[in-house]
C-alpha cells in the first residue's frame, strides 16, 4: 500500500503580553483596522513557541521567554471560503512588560502600522471578534490551558 502524504493544517502562534495595569499589547497590521495579538505563522520546522518569540522579535525588537507551562490555549480553526485549509492558533501567555521593556519596543514598520495597550473593555470591538473571543476564553480559564474546536464560521459555499 503507498504511503500516504499528509496535507497538513497552517499553524499560527500568540502570546498575551501585558502591562502592570493588565492591559493587553496588541499591534495592527498595514493591511486591517482591527487590533491583534503579537505573533504569527509557525514556518516550517519552528515549533509554535519559537514561532512565537520569532514573531514578536521581529514585530516589537522585544525578547521574550515563554515556555510550555504557558500554554493558554489550542484552537482548531475550520476553514471560512474554498481553497483555504483549517487551522491550528497556539495562545501563550506572556510576560508583563516592564516601562524599561516598553522603552525597547520598535515597531516593524514593513508589516505593522502601530502598537497599543488594550484595556479588556475594548477587547470585543478593538480586536477580530474570534481573537476577542480566543482571549477572553483564555483569561477566564482558571490557570488550566484548553482545547478548542470553531466549526461556527466554516466553509460557505
Amino acid at each position: 500500500m503507498p504511503a500516504t502524504t499528509a496535507v497538513g493544517h497552517p499553524v499560527t502562534s500568540y502570546v498575551l503580553i501585558t502591562n502592570p495595569g493588565s492591559q493587553l499589547l496588541t499591534v495592527r497590521s498595514k493591511h486591517s483596522d482591527l487590533w491583534r495579538l503579537p505573533g504569527g505563522i509557525v514556518e516550517p520546522y519552528e515549533s509554535p513557541l519559537d514561532a512565537v518569540s520569532r514573531e514578536v522579535r521581529e514585530e516589537l525588537a522585544l525578547t521574550i521567554n515563554v515556555g510550555e507551562a504557558d500554554l493558554l490555549s489550542v484552537e482548531w480553526i475550520l476553514a471560512r471560503t474554498p481553497g483555504r485549509r483549517a487551522r491550528l492558533a497556539f495562545l501563550f501567555a506572556g510576560p508583563t512588560l516592564t516601562s524599561a521593556d516598553v522603552a525597547q519596543i520598535s515597531l516593524q514598520r514593513a508589516e505593522l502600522d502601530a502598537w497599543s495597550w488594550l484595556p479588556s473593555s475594548e477587547f470585543p470591538t478593538l480586536l477580530h471578534p474570534v481573537v476577542a473571543r480566543r482571549v477572553s476564553a483564555a483569561l477566564h480559564s482558571s490557570g488550566r490551558s484548553s482545547y478548542r474546536e470553531r466549526r461556527d464560521e466554516g466553509i460557505r459555499l
